[in-house]
């Protein structure tokens, strides 16, 4: 018998579904590492979109971009980790006007 984790994967494969539900999954992996980061202070950037394997990323303030950059790999590590694979190969990082 099949577990519900595997019939909802051959669902969302069989609806197409399932790229736009692994992109909405890997932003709230982002947004929970990032928080993580910052701790109890509200979350200056946010995952805006994914091309191919590049995570678009946008900042408030200067300071906050450059932690993030020191800690990129540690958060790319962390989200293909969670997938079991290679969603993201870079970030790249948009100051918010």
């Amino acid at each position: 018998m099949d577990t519900l984790k595997n019939l909802l994967k051959i669902k969302k494969q069989r609806s197409g579904l399932k790229r736009p539900l692994e992109i909405h999954e890997l932003f709230g992996q982002w947004n929970r590492h990032a928080q993580e980061i910052f701790g109890d202070k509200s979350v200056r950037c946010r995952p805006k979109v994914l091309k191919g394997k590049t995570l678009i990323i946008e900042v408030e303030g200067a300071s906050a971009a450059t932690e993030l950059r020191l800690r990129q790999y540690q958060l790319v590590k962390g989200i293909n980790e969670h997938f079991g694979r290679t969603m993201v190969e870079r970030v790249v990082f948009k100051l918010n006007s």
